[in-house]
């Protein structure tokens, strides 16, 4: 393979179009800022796709079940031993990216007689350092980009877009409560499914229709990370009653 470099770049082209594929149906993950700190909100029929990874660092992602649970348990190890090798403080998104998942992915994306991870990914951070942007997104190849405020990990790049598009759009008008900041990214969610099926810019009714059909058969999954927490952790899976208050609109509890 080394000694015909034209069959390793055929064998790469092959692999983002295999991974293209095999995320292009995938729920994606939306990250906005509310009151109190940072919401992640997907919707999944089953498996989680929200994790705790530090204290103030939560995963997030898309993709195959099995390779999620690799990185998972890849980023805790690495964020622990940071900590044990330096301290806490050193713990951030952007070294955690930076020096474990990204190179981490890279590694198996590259070397083609592996199988790459078939996964996107969302890292948050409450109260990073010096302005440090809040969310980091990573590519299957492990290549990364920062996201001050709103950041969306999914398939199709116009689901991608329309689902950032929307939130941008609204979180000019000032922050949010939590209740606020999760309508929006359940908004956000179902224009970016319209959009995947070729529907762009629709209306809120719309939206709220297609809400209605989709949590049929999913569940909403929702993470906070919560600065008000007197605990070392701020990570916290919102409970039944939390997104009741808000999905029961859409669910039929409320007309």
């Amino acid at each position: 393979m080394l000694a015909e470099p034209h069959r390793w770049v055929e064998a790469i082209r092959q692999r983002r179009a295999y991974i293209e594929d095999q995320l292009k149906d995938v729920s994606p993950v939306i990250g906005l800022p509310y009151t109190d700190g940072l919401l992640l909100v997907t919707t999944t029929p089953g498996p989680r796709k929200i994790f705790e990874v530090y204290d103030q660092l939560a995963l997030a992602g898309v993709g195959h079940p099995a390779d999620m649970e690799k990185v998972r348990r890849a980023a805790i190890d690495i964020a622990h031993v940071e900590a044990y090798n330096l301290s806490s403080a050193d713990v951030t998104a952007y070294r955690l990216v930076a020096s474990g998942i990204g190179p981490l992915m890279k590694t198996a994306f590259d070397e083609v007689v592996r199988s790459p991870f078939i996964a996107r990914l969302m890292v948050a951070e409450l109260g990073g350092v010096d302005d440090a942007p809040a969310f980091y997104t990573v590519e299957a190849d492990g290549s990364f980009a920062p996201a001050e405020r709103v950041a969306v990990v999914g398939g199709e790049a116009a689901a991608v877009n329309a689902c950032r598009e929307y939130v941008e759009r609204r979180a000019a008008s000032g922050s949010w409560s939590l209740d606020e900041a999760i309508q929006a990214a359940l908004h956000a969610w179902g224009c970016g499914w319209l959009a995947a099926q070729g529907e762009i810019d629709p209306g809120e009714q719309r939206i709220i229709s297609c809400l209605g059909r989709s949590l049929e058969t999913a569940r909403v999954e929702a993470v906070v990370l919560d600065r008000t927490l007197a605990t070392t952790t701020k990570f916290r899976l919102l409970g039944g009653d939390e997104l009741d208050r808000v999905t029961r609109r859409y669910t039929g509890g409320e007309r």
